[in-house]
């Protein structure tokens, strides 16, 4: 296993504190964060080192924006070690920006060409491939020698790929964000594809599952992002430790009254808005499902509507959409508010769903009407899902927008947004993932002095 440590020139796990177990066992279910974390003398600094696949920085994307609210509330009250992957060296630019929050940042470029061979040959072996794109050996030693070298009173690691810098029997309690459960990502990828990519696909969901079985029942506890990837993940192991921790949108920052609409945007009025990184399928297919399923429908009553489609890298066949006059592809934007503040309502008629729909938070914070299907709905709880425009067909979705349009005046905009607002300010309080680590300290206390837990200080796999 990769980065096994060996801590003070023992390899056996030494006996540590309850303070130092305050990550280690977190009872299964879902956590309520209306009240403020339990006082029970665990909330005291703890060193964490924590492993991320991408750099959480600037949090303008869907995996980067949980990253960074992961990082910044730990932060809060404890020191953070990071290390992890960007994907370009104009990348490091942004490690400034998260100086505030961690004593240590290791960031290390992928390989084009590394990660790739190491993918394939992470295939030709049986495993998945994402984890072997993100494995590297200067990462893997650079993480062994900060644990051989700090003593850390927790490991935090977002995303599946990087649980393979944890070895089996690291003597620090481990809690991964899984966010949301990838083998059910790529088996939708399968299901939209053609031969040889959904062939690829489904080989990924299966290898991927057990190995997701396996870091699940391994680590302390597993966070999911949403009550429904909770259930696709209890679906792979029924009784591990699975939390559900859903983090909130930025409303100070998507916020309609801090942001202007340029004469360039008003040019494009009225319109409708869908945004998100134009490289990733399940956005690539939502945009081309909408414009030659629903878009003509609401041109039959709205001839004058136009469509933008706001996102970074956008894919040929998104390109493709501009030909239409009446189609604006922006490509990367340097902030999408302006847009989202100019625009009549959003759009999100997703097919292929994982996780949190940030940009449906986002559009909901600036007033927006949206519109979506059923599955993305159910990500959602139910005061959010309830204000949203949601059907599957597309003809009725169609008719459903034109309604809205002639509906969601300024009132409207407001009262979508204090909902949002109200939503967030009574069900999250500040320290919410610190939350989850106090009561996971509260449920552990007892343990500690329990004859089980004497197997765990000398060999963990007993309660793994």
């Amino acid at each position: 296993m990769v980065g096994k440590v060996i801590l003070n020139g023992h390899s056996s796990v030494k006996e540590f504190s309850a303070a130092r177990l305050v990550l280690f066992r977190v009872s299964c279910g879902a956590i309520a964060f209306g009240a403020a974390p339990p006082t029970n003398g665990f909330s005291e600094l703890m060193r964490i080192l924590f492993l991320a696949h991408r750099l959480p920085y600037p949090p303008d994307k869907g995996d980067r924006i949980r990253c960074f609210w992961d990082l910044k509330t730990l932060a809060m009250r404890h020191e953070i070690d990071l290390f992890c992957f960007c994907d370009s060296a104009a990348e490091k630019a942004h490690i400034e920006g998260l100086r505030r929050y961690c004593r240590r940042t290791y960031v290390e470029k992928l390989r084009w060409f590394t990660s790739r061979r190491r993918a394939v040959i992470a295939i030709a072996k049986g495993g998945p491939f994402t984890v072997g794109y993100y494995y590297s050996d200067s990462m893997a030693k650079a993480i062994a020698h900060a644990l051989s070298s700090t003593e850390y009173d927790a490991i935090f690691v977002y995303s599946s790929s990087m649980a393979q810098y944890v070895a089996e029997q690291v003597s620090v309690p481990v809690v991964m964000d899984m966010v949301d459960a990838d083998s059910d990502k790529w088996e939708q990828f399968a299901d939209y594809s053609t031969l040889p990519a959904s062939w690829l696909w489904h080989k990924e969901s299966e290898r991927l599952s057990a190995y997701e079985r396996g870091l699940v029942r391994r680590f302390a506890a597993t966070l999911a992002c949403t009550p429904v990837e909770e259930t696709k993940l209890r679906k792979i192991t029924p009784n591990a430790g699975i939390q559900v921790l859903m983090h909130p949108v930025d409303t100070a920052f998507f916020d309609p009254a801090s942001v202007a609409v340029s004469p360039e945007i008003r040019a494009w009025q009225p319109y409708l808005i869908f945004t998100g990184s134009m490289d990733y399928l399940p956005n690539v297919d939502a945009v081309r499902y909408f414009y030659g399923n629903v878009l003509p429908v609401i041109r039959e009553t709205i001839p004058e509507i136009h469509f933008v489609i706001a996102g970074r890298n956008p894919v040929r066949s998104v390109r493709r959409l501009s030909d239409d006059p009446s189609v604006w592809v922006t490509g990367s934007v340097s902030d999408v508010r302006p847009l989202l503040r100019g625009a009549a309502a959003a759009v999100a008629p997703l097919r292929i769903v994982c996780g949190v729909q940030n940009k449906i938070l986002e559009a909901l914070a600036m007033g927006l009407a949206v519109a979506t299907h059923h599955k993305v709905a159910q990500t959602l709880p139910a005061e959010l899902a309830a204000l949203l425009i949601v059907e599957d067909e597309p003809a009725v979705l169609g008719r459903r927008i034109v309604e809205a349009l002639s509906t969601n005046g300024e009132p409207y905009r407001r009262s979508v947004r204090q909902k949002l607002t109200a939503y967030f300010h009574d069900t999250f309080a500040e320290g919410a993932l610190e939350t989850v680590l106090t009561r996971a300290a509260t449920a552990q206390k007892d343990f500690i002095h329990s004859p089980a837990a004497q197997g765990v200080l000398v060999n963990r796999k007993t309660v793994i």
